[in-house]
């Protein structure tokens, strides 16, 4: 039985010693005692075990606010470097808790066990006891082993008085025998219930500090990770004012942008609409009215003309109306002189002014030049009138190829936005790459 002992004590290595090991990680905290009563811990003096302080160096981390980004980061990167060491070891210290708590669950069964058997040797060394007792009384009663004697020197029949002795001398003899045997076998089961006792004393001892390390352990596991929720909290406010700076800096960046460009470059900015243009427009919606070509001709024409000026931006515009554009390396990449424009002028591309005036008419276009030419029914430029789209291409035999819409006004005219450096205008109708006329059809 003892030499189960050892076996025992080798899987609690990992929870015993990981309360010394925290020192090292947070050295505040309290660790289980190797000495003295079992599941006992040391700790700092004052109320609760804890120092004046009464924070633990985790906690203390977390307090102290980083003069930067980078610096919480790192602190709550070894925080977490912590965390899960500790966890580890909270872990290893659970299951030398579950290993200890069942080595004494078998211990304290074999002591009950052990005391059974004492019991049931004792009852068999008493009733060797008594049967001897019963018979020491009944040669008592008959005179004893002197009376025996005499019937053999008194008696006529000298055989039978011999037997009645030696069955006296047998009784009594192995009596006594019975009796030595009853108490060696007593002897052997209390030594064995005492060697039980002992090891299921251990395994208690054992089970008390396994238990200890694997409560300090959660302990200063909960702490640690109320430590890093708090650097983490501190790291997401810091990235979010970091963020709002990054923000507040975009914006002044942009307006000081905008306002250069818009100093060094009158195309950034909304043009003076010539009245002849507005003209243009109002005879096309007239027309357009009489007899209109399309469901969606009237109300196109309608909000083609309260954009009349805006700048060209590359890439810009929606459904909504102008926006910001971008650039990029396509035909027009939105540059004028070295500068990015689009990035600073609100306005429409080409597409982005047809996606914009159609959506207004309940009519959707695909995006791009290249699709909007799909999105209706090709007409002769015979046939075209206000409210149709009209298409340019490097190739006239590849739509592919196309890179610009415009509204046709009729008369030969029409409106678009052209390039960087312009704004939506109406201007006479061009040739050169015209690929042909779109209507849309009814949806």
């Amino acid at each position: 039985m003892r030499a189960g002992r050892g076996r025992l004590r080798r899987p609690l290595v990992g929870a015993l010693a990981a309360g010394a090991v925290l020192a090292a990680v947070l050295p505040a905290q309290a660790v289980p005692s190797r000495s003295g009563a079992a599941g006992a811990t040391s700790t700092p003096a004052g109320a609760g075990g804890r120092s004046g302080a009464g924070a633990s160096a985790a906690v203390a981390v977390a307090a102290a606010a980083p003069t930067d980004i980078e610096d919480a980061r790192a602190r709550a990167a070894a925080l977490r470097e912590r965390l899960d060491d500790l966890e580890a070891r909270r872990e290893l210290a659970i299951e030398d808790a579950a290993a200890a708590r069942d080595a004494l669950a078998r211990a304290i069964s074999g002591e009950l066990a052990g005391a059974r058997q004492v019991d049931a040797v004792a009852r068999v060394e008493a009733d060797a006891r008594a049967r001897m007792t019963s018979t020491v009384r009944a040669l008592y009663m008959g005179g004893g082993m002197p009376a025996l004697y005499a019937t053999v020197l008194d008696g006529q029949d000298l055989g039978d008085a011999v037997d009645r002795v030696r069955l006296a001398t047998s009784l009594v003899t192995g009596g006594l025998t019975r009796i030595e045997a009853a108490e060696s076998e007593l002897a052997a089961a209390r030594a064995v219930q005492a060697e039980l006792a002992a090891d299921t004393t251990d395994r208690l001892q054992l089970a008390q500090r396994a238990a200890a390390a694997e409560s300090t352990v959660r302990r200063l596991s909960a702490e640690l990770r109320t430590a890093l929720a708090g650097a983490d909290a501190q790291v997401r406010r810091l990235l979010e004012e970091e963020r709002a700076r990054a923000e507040q800096e975009a914006r002044e960046a942009a307006a000081r942008a905008l306002a250069a460009a818009r100093a060094a470059s009158p195309w950034t900015t909304p043009a003076e609409v010539p009245a002849d243009q507005r003209l243009a427009l109002d005879r096309a919606l007239a027309e357009a009215t009489a007899a209109p070509a399309s469901p969606y001709a009237v109300a196109v024409l309608a909000d083609a003309r309260r954009w009349l000026g805006v700048p060209y931006s590359a890439g810009g515009g929606s459904t909504s109306g102008p926006t910001r554009g971008f650039c990029d390396a396509g035909w027009d990449d939105g540059r004028l002189g070295g500068a990015c424009l689009a990035q600073v002028t609100v306005g429409f591309d080409c597409s982005g002014l047809m996606l914009r005036i159609f959506a207004a008419a309940g009519y959707a276009l695909p995006r791009v030049s290249r699709q909007q030419f799909f999105a209706g029914d090709r007409v002769p430029m015979a046939y075209a009138a206000p409210g149709d789209m009209l298409f340019w291409a490097y190739d006239l035999s590849n739509p592919a190829t196309i890179h610009h819409v415009a509204l046709y006004l009729g008369h030969g005219l029409m409106l678009h936005s052209p390039h960087t450096g312009d704004h939506v205008r109406v201007a006479p109708v061009y040739t050169d790459g015209l690929v042909g006329a779109v209507r849309p059809s009814f949806r």
